[in-house]
C-alpha cells in the first residue's frame, strides 16, 4: 500500500498537471482574442475615416478591451506560474520519498570544519542532514534552519513548544504546499535579502518633510490649474512655468531621490512574496502556542500584510520612473519622485521597527515547515521525550535518518548519569563511525524539536561535541595532530567552566605513535570522567577497553562484530556488549592483493 504522503503528492501532481494543461490552452486562446482586439482598434478609422466621436468611441472601446485582455493574460500567466511551482514541489517530494534528495539545496555555504559538531556529523554539504530536511522558500528561512542545526535550543519548554508546532504543521500538507509555492515564485538573492534587513536597521533622514509634503500637493494642483488658460487658448506660459518649477525641484532633490530609490527600488516582487506569505500566516487558524505567538506578531494590532501591501504599492509607484515616458509625464504634472520619496520616508518612519519582527516570523514559519515536512514524510519517526534531573539517553531502535529504511540497521542505546564513557570497538567498516553519527544527528534533531529516527528516545538536552575528522591547516602551519589537540583543549576548557557536554570521539589522537596514543587516550578519558562529561568513543585500540575494570559503572564496553566465512566478511552492524574479537585489516589487504 502506498504511504499517505506519496498518495497525497501523487494526486496533487496529477491535478496540477491537468490544470496547467487547461490554463495553457486558455492562454493560447486569449492571445488570439488580444490580437483581434488590437486589430479592431483601427477598423473604425479604416471604415469611416476620421469622423470625430463616431470613430473615437468604437476605437476607444476596443483599446480598453485590449488592455483588459492584457491584464487577463498577466493574471493567467501568474496562475500558471503558481501551478508550475506547486507541481515542481510535489514532483521533488515524490523523489524525496524514494530517498532521492540531491536536488534540494545542500547548505554548502554553512560548512565549517571548526564548528563544534556540524562538520563531523555531515549537517551541511552534499548528502547532508540539511539537504535531507531543507525545503525553505526564503533566504532568511534557510539561514535560520541552518542556525537551528548549528545551535539548537537546550531548554525543555522551547523544545516542547517547537515539537507541538511541528506536529501541527505536519498535519496540514496542503497549507504547507501553497506557502512554499508562493515563496518559490520569486527567488531572493543575498544582496536583496541584506538590503531588506537594512530597512529595519537604518533610520532614514529627510530634510523639511512638512515643506516637501506641501510642495507635492500644492504644485501639482497649480500645474493642473495652469492648463486652463492653455485649453482656452489664452496662454501656454503658466503651464511651461509650472513644469519648469517641477523639474527644478526634482533637480534640487536629485541626490535624495536617488538615495531613496537605491534603498527601496526594484523590490516590488520581493515585497509581493512577503505579503502573500504573511497572509498565509495571518489567515490560518493555529492551535499550538508557538504558532499562535508567531501569528500574533503579524496580526496585532494591525495586519502586517496590509502594511506590506502599502509599502509594495509605494515601491511599485516609485518604480514607474524606470519607464522614460511615464517618468516624464508624472514628474511634469505630479512631482512624482518627490511624492514617492516622502511617502516612503513616512512609511519607513512608522513601520521600520516592526518590519524586522515580521521578517523573523516569515523565516521561523519557513524553517518550521521544513521540519514539519520531514515529520509528515516519515511517520515512523518519533518525537523524543525530554529528561530532566541528571543525564539520560535511552534509545530504542535508533537509526540514521539519512539511510534508506530498507538499508538502515537500528540499535538500542542506554546511558544514564554524568561522568560516563562508552568505549566502542570493532573492525574496519563494521559500523562504528556510522553509529557515532547516528547518535549525534538524532540528538541534534531532538533539540530542534523535530522527530527522530527511532522507535523511542528519551534524552537530556545537552551540547554535542565531536572530533571525528579533524583537518590539518597548511595556511595556519598546523599539523593534523596539533589541530586535534586544539579541538580537544577547547572542549575540556568548556567542561571546566561548567558546561554539560556529550562528547563523541572517533579514534582519539590519530596523529601519533601507538604507545603515545594509548597513554594519551587513557588520560583524556580520565579527564572527561573527572569533568563529568558523557563520552562515546570509537577505537581500534583494544587496550583502551581495559579501562572498564578500572572505572566500573563509569566505563562500558560495546562493540560491532563481523563474521569471516568462506573468504567473505559478514556485517550485521548490531551493537553488542563487550570487546570485539575480530579485526579485518590484514584480511582486507590479502583480499584485494596488497599482501
Amino acid at each position: 500500500m502506498e504511504p499517505a504522503a506519496a498518495e497525497f503528492y501523487r494526486s496533487k501532481y496529477d491535478n496540477y498537471q491537468l490544470k496547467i494543461k487547461a490554463i495553457s490552452q486558455k492562454i493560447r486562446i486569449w492571445v488570439w482574442y488580444r490580437l483581434i482586439a488590437f486589430c479592431l482598434i483601427f477598423v473604425p478609422v479604416a471604415i469611416w475615416g476620421w469622423k470625430g466621436w463616431i470613430t473615437i468611441l468604437p476605437s476607444l472601446f476596443f483599446l480598453l478591451l485590449f488592455f483588459f485582455l492584457i491584464k487577463k493574460n498577466v493574471q493567467l500567466e501568474k496562475k500558471k506560474k503558481r501551478l508550475e511551482a506547486l507541481k515542481k514541489i510535489t514532483e521533488d517530494e515524490l523523489l524525496a520519498l524514494k530517498h532521492q534528495f540531491n536536488h534540494f539545496e545542500n547548505g554548502q555555504e554553512f560548512l565549517n570544519p571548526a564548528h563544534f559538531n556540524s562538520y563531523d556529523l555531515d549537517l551541511f554539504g552534499d548528502g547532508s542532514l540539511f539537504q535531507f530536511i531543507n525545503r525553505t522558500s526564503t533566504l532568511s528561512g534557510k539561514q535560520l534552519l541552518a542556525s537551528w542545526l548549528q545551535s539548537p535550543p537546550l531548554g525543555k519548554a522551547e523544545i516542547e513548544m517547537r515539537q507541538e508546532a511541528i506536529r501541527e504543521l505536519s498535519a496540514i500538507p496542503n497549507w504547507r504546499l501553497h506557502f512554499l509555492a508562493n515563496g518559490h515564485l520569486f527567488k531572493e538573492t543575498n544582496e536583496l535579502n541584506e538590503e531588506i534587513k537594512r530597512w529595519s536597521e537604518t533610520e532614514l533622514q529627510l530634510k523639511r518633510p512638512a515643506a516637501i509634503r506641501a510642495s507635492f500637493i500644492v504644485i501639482p494642483l497649480l500645474t493642473i490649474l495652469s492648463t486652463i488658460p492653455a485649453f482656452l487658448g489664452v496662454s501656454n506660459f503658466w503651464v511651461a512655468l509650472m513644469v519648469f518649477i517641477q523639474w527644478g525641484i526634482l533637480g534640487f532633490s536629485f541626490k535624495t531621490i536617488t538615495r531613496y530609490y537605491q534603498f527601496f527600488g526594484r523590490k516590488s516582487e520581493l515585497l509581493e512574496k512577503y505579503k502573500q506569505l504573511l497572509e498565509f500566516i495571518e489567515q490560518r487558524e493555529f492551535q499550538s502556542p508557538f504558532l499562535l505567538e508567531l501569528q500574533q506578531k503579524v496580526s496585532k494590532p494591525g495586519r502586517a500584510s496590509d502594511t506590506i501591501r502599502q509599502l509594495k504599492k509605494l515601491v511599485n509607484q516609485f518604480e514607474y520612473r524606470q519607464n522614460l515616458i511615464v517618468n516624464m509625464v508624472l514628474n511634469s504634472i505630479f512631482l512624482w519622485d518627490v511624492r514617492c520619496t516622502y511617502k516612503l520616508w513616512n512609511w519607513h518612519r512608522s513601520n521600520r521597527k516592526k518590519l524586522a519582527s515580521w521578517l523573523e516570523v516569515i523565516a521561523e514559519t519557513d524553517a518550521l515547515i521544513s521540519l514539519a515536512n520531514m515529520a509528515y514524510e516519515h511517520p515512523d519517526f518519533v518525537y523524543p521525550k525530554i529528561h530532566e534531573g541528571g543525564f539520560a539517553l535511552q534509545a530504542t531502535q535508533l537509526g540514521h535518518p539519512l539511510l534508506p529504511a530498507k538499508k538502515r540497521v537500528c540499535n538500542n542505546l542506554s546511558i544514564n548519569g554524568w561522568g560516563k564513557a562508552m568505549i566502542i570497538t570493532g573492525a574496519n567498516m563494521a559500523g562504528k563511525s556510522t553509529f557515532l553519527r547516528t547518535v549525534g544527528v538524532n540528538l541534534i534533531l531532538a533539540r530542534t524539536g523535530a522527530p527522530v529516527c527511532a522507535e523511542q528516545l528519551v534524552f537530556s538536552p545537552v551540547k554535542v561535541y565531536t572530533n571525528m575528522r579533524t583537518t590539518d591547516s597548511l595556511l595556519k602551519d598546523e599539523s593534523y595532530f596539533f589541530a586535534e589537540l586544539k579541538r580537544i583543549k577547547t572542549v575540556l576548557d568548556r567542561l571546566k567552566n561548567g558546561e554539560k557536554i556529550f562528547v563523541i570521539l572517533d579514534e582519539i589522537l590519530k596523529g601519533t605513535n601507538s604507545v603515545d596514543k594509548l597513554n594519551g587516550s587513557r588520560e583524556l578519558i580520565r579527564k572527561l570522567l573527572e569533568l563529568k562529561a558523557v563520552a562515546l568513543i570509537a577505537t581500534h585500540d583494544l587496550k583502551i577497553s581495559e579501562m572498564e575494570s578500572e572505572y566500573p559503572q563509569m566505563v562500558f564496553n560495546k562493540c560491532f562484530e563481523i563474521t569471516l566465512n568462506n573468504d567473505e566478511m559478514i556485517f550485521d552492524y548490531l551493537l553488542t556488549d563487550g570487546v570485539t574479537k575480530t579485526m579485518n585489516a590484514t584480511f582486507l589487504m590479502k583480499k584485494i592483493g596488497i599482501i
